[in-house]
Formats: structure tokens, sequence, C-alpha cells
């Protein structure tokens, strides 16, 4: 119910701004509150503009700002006499200590009977030592409002810790003994290799791990990087006596790096680093373990993996590109953000955007101590895959030969060097960014010059990157889906291998496959 004069003079200004909308009749007045009145289109005019104004503003972002630099703080780096090498950058902004260890010792070590023994030894560092059991160590790291984890990647393990600043000392004493004192007990890996297995039986349903299987092995070979989980076989196999023995092994000072960062005393942190880690924890470098060079690809090859059923198709295609400390990391680094990196990039606003095939299409670069791949990905219609893969060859093709706009450059080095520097703003983000610089022998001067070495990139470096690094003729085209229904559209680009979801091969093209390729 309407109670009041203001009320009724505003519905009846908005009554007859819509009915001016429906008639030429210039005698259609609204009376304002001074009693004179004016024709009700000059309020829909005047309420028309004043909105268009407003909105300007949203065809016109603002400029982007140059980075800010970025000096890092004095850090403090040493080696112990048992040869751990260590990095201390004191943090005094808030009371909490942040500890990240890096040893040599991923995957890629791995013995081929035993694949996912590296996880599975990170994994079980926490569950158990000689003087604690897993809900102990829970516990006390509850107590102090920490955390502690370990995982594995294809070149390094890393052990992470953190909690508040006044139980630094205790917060060592627990990440001293589950490096270097696991007793790896028999109940809780009986536990762990269940829940693992379970965990691979339903990863086999998944897509996206399919293809990213399918690829690895396609793509890398018989290569250690080729590994994206271990079998079932591989984990029923593990025993006490493999942890035991790979943590001996690899598990020493000689190839660990310790960065810590936080709120401490530099003198007291290094007495404290020296009780823990020092004439305690010793070991015999043992001889490097050989990897095989990364295989070359010659030749296009398209993998299916048949997933009968399927209302979708996953899209995964590229090739091995670079490493970490290639001459041309940062450049590629651009051109794949201009491609791929983000929804404003052009895989998105092509197959989303305009075609509207997928909820997303993105590329990445994954740069390891050895060449990693290239890769652009998606999951796409089951009817629209192979116009997916048009789209996809079409922007690579656009990106290695013509030139990017100043307009995409711009924003893709704003954007990497913005999320670069806003890592930087944590201790865990920091922390990382130091143990990856000693991990992968990056120059001393890595994060201080990130910002500049990629707002120096031009266009011609990002089209030289494109056809230095994106190889369109020797590209590794993975699907997973339906093979009724798309085989004989991906027959458009090339002979097809076609596989079950256990990575069985049914049929095979006569597609030359490089000679150290392993594709079972």
């Amino acid at each position: 119910m309407i109670k009041s004069t203001w009320q009724v003079k505003n519905y009846l200004a908005f009554f007859l701004v819509i009915v001016s909308l429906n008639t030429t009749n210039p005698c259609l007045a609204v009376v304002s509150d001074n009693g004179k009145a004016f024709p009700a289109s000059l309020l829909l005019t005047a309420s028309t503009t004043e909105h268009k104004q407003d909105e300007l503003f949203r065809h016109h972002p603002p400029a982007l700002p140059n980075p800010r630099p970025f000096k890092l703080a004095a850090v403090t780096s040493y080696t112990l006499p048992n040869g751990l090498s260590v990095q201390l950058l004191p943090d005094h902004r808030v009371p909490f200590v942040t500890v990240d260890l890096g040893i040599n010792a991923g995957s890629t070590l791995d013995p081929v009977p035993l694949l996912g023994l590296s996880s599975m030894t990170a994994d079980m560092l926490t569950e158990g030592t000689t003087t604690r059991t897993s809900k102990q160590i829970a516990d006390e790291v509850d107590f102090i409002g920490g955390a502690l984890g370990a995982d594995a990647t294809h070149d390094n393990v890393i052990v992470s810790g953190s909690a508040l600043s006044k139980y630094t000392p205790k917060l060592l004493d627990i990440f001293a003994d589950v490096v270097l004192h696991p007793n790896f007990p028999d109940n809780e890996l009986k536990l762990k290799k269940t829940n693992l297995i379970q965990e691979l039986v339903i990863k086999r349903s998944e897509p996206e791990f399919l293809v990213e299987e399918r690829f690895n092995k396609v793509t890398f070979g018989n290569h250690p990087y080729a590994i994206v989980a271990p079998t079932e076989q591989t984990v029923s196999a593990m025993t006490v006596n493999d942890l035991q023995k790979f943590h001996k092994q690899y598990y020493i000072p000689q190839i660990a790096n310790l960065v810590i960062v936080g709120d401490f005393d530099l003198d007291s942190m290094k007495s404290l680093i020296y009780e823990r880690f020092g004439d305690t924890w010793q070991g015999s470098p043992s001889l490097s373990a050989y990897l095989s060079a990364v295989p070359k690809q010659h030749g296009k090859i398209i993998a299916l993996v048949d997933r009968p059923g399927s209302v979708q198709s996953s899209i995964k295609l590229g090739n091995i590109s670079i490493k970490k400390t290639d001459p041309d990391y940062f450049p590629f680094l651009v051109a794949n953000q201009i491609l791929g990196g983000a929804t404003n990039s052009r895989l998105f606003l092509n197959i989303r955007e305009q075609k509207g095939y997928t909820y997303g299409a993105y590329s990445g670069v994954g740069a390891r101590k050895e060449p990693g791949a290239f890769a652009a990905e998606a999951e796409v219609r089951t009817e629209v895959t192979a116009p997916s893969i048009e789209e996809f060859l079409y922007e690579l093709d656009r990106l290695r030969n013509i030139k990017v706009t100043n307009k995409e450059l711009a924003q893709a080095k704003s954007y990497l060097v913005g999320s670069f520097q806003l890592g930087l703003e944590t201790q865990s983000g920091l922390a990382n960014r130091l143990l990856e610089r000693k991990l992968y022998n990056l120059p001393n001067d890595y994060l201080e010059t990130y910002a500049d070495k990629i707002m120096a990139i031009t266009p011609d470096q990002v089209r030289d990157m494109a056809r230095k690094h994106i190889d369109i003729d020797n590209l590794v085209i993975c699907v997973v889906g339906d093979a009724n229904k798309i085989k004989s559209d991906l027959q458009y680009f090339g002979n097809v291998d076609v596989y079950d979801t256990a990575g069985k091969l049914l049929s095979q093209s006569t597609t030359l496959l490089p000679s150290n390729n392993l594709v079972n």
C-alpha cells in the first residue's frame, strides 16, 4: 500500500516514462516538486544520458602500471660441514616461521618395478618416527599452530613446515625427526597402499587423468617424465624395506637445501639448525642415477583413448619444449601466456567465447630440470572434437606466423609479473621461490630480475619462441572419448592409435614413433 505523496509522485513519474516509450505524444509530462511540468521524454533522455556516461569507464580499462621494483632482503646463505645448503631470511612482520627442505630425490629415481616409491616415501615421513607415532606428530604440530607435510615431484622431494615463531625450536625438532628418523610403520604403509590403490581405480574413470597419462607416455617414452602415476602392481609390491632403502640412499644432506623464512633471530636460528641437522645428519653420496635424454618426436602422433559412452572429449596436444634454465624460458613463458595462460588468452577467447565448444581452453609450459612439455588442452562436447582440434592448430599456427599485438603483449607481461610478485608477499611463497632458485640452479638475482626480463620481451621474440618451441609438424595429439563417434573425424588429422582406459593398445596405425618411445 502506498502511504506518502512522495511515493505517489514517483510511481506516477515511472508510469508516465513507460507510457512515453510507446507514444510520440509531446503532451505527456511529469510534474516536478516545484510545480513545473516537463516532457516525460526529457526525463528518460536525461536518465539514459547519465547512465551512458556512468558506463563509459567500462570501455576504457585503466592503464597498466609499471611493475614495482622488487628488492630481496639480505639472505644468509651457507653450507654445513655435512653438505646441507642453508638459506635464512628473517621476516619480522608477523610472528610466524616457514621451513622448506628440498631434496633431489624425486620420482625420476623410482625403480621401474616400484614406480611411486619416492612419493610413498615422502608421504610416509609424517606417519611415525623412532620416537613418535603418527598421532603424536599430528598432535604436537597442531598444538604449536603449525603444519607439516611432504610431497614428491618428478625432480625433488619437498618437506614443508610452519608454526608460530615462539614455537620455532619445537617445529624444527619435529621437522628434523620426520626427515632423519622415519620408521615407516608397516600398519601405516598398508593403509597408505590400500588408499592409493583405490585412488588409482577412481582415476581410471576420470578423462583428465587418462589424457594426461597417455600424452605423457607418448611424448616422453621411456623417460621418467612419462610417468603420471604408479600402477596397482608397483604399489602392492612396496615394502617397508624398500622405503627404508630409498630413504637411506637419497635423503642425504649433500643433495638437500634448507630454506627458513620468518620471525627469528639469525644467530639463534643457526644454532638450532646445527643442533638438529648438523652432526646428526650424515650420509654418503651415491652414484647419480643416469637420466636418459628426453626423446625427439618425428611426425605427428594421434592417440585416442576409447571411453565408450563419453559425452565429451578431453583433448591435449603439444610437444617437448624447454627446461627451467633455458635462455628461452622467459620469452616462451610470455608466448604461452598470450596463447592460453588465462581467460583473456587466445585459446579461451576462441574456443570458449567465440565457438562455445568448451568451458575453458588453456596451455602451459612444464619446464623442469630437463626439458618438459608444452601442451594445450580442453574438454569439449563430443560432436565438436575435430573442430576444436582445428581451432587449437589454427591458434598455434597463428602464434608462430603473426606478431602478437602490443595490447596482448602488455596484458600478458603484466599478468605474469603481477602474479609472480604477489606470490612473494607471503612467507611460504617467498620460501618456495628461494628453494626453487637453489634446486634448479637459477641465477642468484632470479627473483629480482624476473620482472625486468619479462617486461623486456618483444613481439618478435614471442613469434620466434613459438616457431622454435611449438613443433606444429611433430605434435602429439591425445584425445579421450567415445571412439565410435570420433575416430573417423580424428583420422582427418592423421593415423590414429587407439587404447583402452587401462592403457592397452587396441589398434595401431602406421605412425612412426621415436625409437625410445614406450606407449603401453
